[in-house]
This record gives structure tokens, sequence and C-alpha cells, in this order.
């Protein structure tokens, strides 16, 4: 996948995230998580669902500040936000009354390198599939091609991390296969550690090196499950099968833990 320095390192070390109710009530999100995601990797976290996934995604972003313990991306702690570390949500969150070109090419005005880098924006959405579509306003594109721009607009910007919110569960079944096939295709030509988000375990499973699972709330790592096959993954193979099937019973079992 080229040059490792491309990839972004994260380490994850005692992290831990409360909110305060409305009663001002302290919920724990968030109990003592470290990880160590490697350079290129691809991981995927998953859990019952509020186990606070989601929240300790938000705070690898920098969206968030943990209560307690640190992030790093490449030795250097995370105190918020950068371009560095790409974002892509379930729904696409494009500027409505930009087109898709301009939605592209969003991040690098922000990052005033928009002159220097701006053969990049058609790269990009070639890249992605949405070459003749450059100048179609968001409400005017499936829902899988907004988020054909959701990625690009993020991979423009060269992220070292691509951070990925359950990208592909408003989507039908079809297109969700097809983009899922395209993320890896990105992965692998482009070069950066992914990070995502999933309730779908075939997901998880046919695009991830690891999957984490998150006991439920407060989300704590139950277990790792390394996926060492070859890409493209056949859906239906006896050890993908196996596999999904492991997955599942250890969710289950982190379940009815917490309902115990």
């Amino acid at each position: 996948m080229g040059d490792e320095k491309k990839y972004g390192h994260i380490e994850i070390k005692n992290v831990s995230k409360r909110y305060i109710n409305l009663a001002g009530e302290e919920n724990d999100a968030v109990d003592n998580v470290s990880l160590d995601i490697k350079p290129g990797e691809f991981v995927s976290f998953m859990g019952p669902s509020g186990c606070g996934k989601t929240t300790l995604l938000r705070i690898i972003a920098g969206l968030l500040k943990p209560d307690e313990g640190q992030l790093y991306l490449d030795g250097e702690e995370i105190k918020g936000p950068g371009y560095e570390r790409g974002l892509v949500f379930q729904n696409p969150e494009l500027f409505e009354w930009l087109n898709v070109e301009q939605n592209v090419a969003f991040g690098l005005k922000a990052r005033k390198v928009y002159k220097e880098q701006k053969e990049n924006v058609q790269k990009y959405i070639d890249m992605v599939g949405l070459n003749g579509f450059e100048k179609a306003l968001p409400h005017h594109l499936s829902g899988g091609m907004q988020q054909r721009t959701a990625f690009a607009r993020a991979l423009i910007n060269h992220p070292k991390v691509l951070l990925l919110d359950e990208p592909f569960g408003a989507l039908d079944a079809f297109t969700r296969v097809s983009l899922q096939d395209r993320l890896i295709e990105l992965w692998k030509s482009i070069g950066y550690t992914a990070i995502m988000v999933t309730h779908d375990v075939e997901e998880a499973v046919v695009l991830s090196q690891k999957v984490v699972v998150m006991t439920g709330r407060p989300a704590k790592v139950s277990k790792i499950f390394e996926i060492n096959q070859d890409y493209p993954r056949n859906r239906n193979s006896i050890e993908m099968v196996e596999l999904k099937q492991k997955i599942l019973e250890e969710m289950q079992d982190r379940k009815s833990t917490r309902l115990n």
C-alpha cells in the first residue's frame, strides 16, 4: 500500500469519558480504553447499541475531550480536530448549496491550499466514481452518490486516519456492498489508517483487519478479533461465516452481561 509514513499510528491510553445528564448525574460512556492501532490498519469498533463506540470515535477525531487518559497520532497528543483525521458520517453532511465539485474542494479552501491543489478536486471526484456529476447539487444525487462525495471531500485532504461513523448504514443493500468494495480499493490505493464504527457484522469482517468488540455502556474492550484474510474477501466463505458467528456470540455475551 505504499510508503507507511503516510499512515497514522493511533495510540489510545486509558481513555474514559462521562456525561452529565439533566438530573446532574454522571453517566460513564467510555471506561479506561487502551488500544494501539498500527499505521495502515483497518479496524472496526462493534458492540451493543449505545455502548459508547461513536463517543470513542469522536474522541479520536478531537470533537470530544476525554475526562481521563490521552490519545496520540504519530506520537503527538490529540487535543482537537485536525485535517490529518478525516471523518465520514452515516449521513453525508454535504453543503446543500454547493455542487459536488465545490463540496469536494471545501476543505482545500478552508486550509487555504486550493490554488496549489485544485487539480486534485477532479482527481478525487474521478476516484470515487462521480465523473460527470461535478456540477450536480446534493439533492440531485442518490444517497450513494452523496456518500461518495463525502468520501472524496474527506480524502482530498490526504488524512493519515479516516474515521468512519456507520458510513453505509443509511444505504440500500446493493449500494452498501458497492461502496464497501470501493472503500477497500481507496484504502489500498491511497493509503490511510481506517477506523470504523458499524453495527453490521458482515461489513466488519469483510472490510477490517481487526474487529474490536466493546462491552455495554460504559464501553470497554471485550475482545479483539484478528482477520488475516486476503482482499477481496468472499462474504460466504466458511471462514467468514464462522468468524461472523464468533463475533455475534461475543456481542450477545456482552449484551447479556449488561442486562444481568
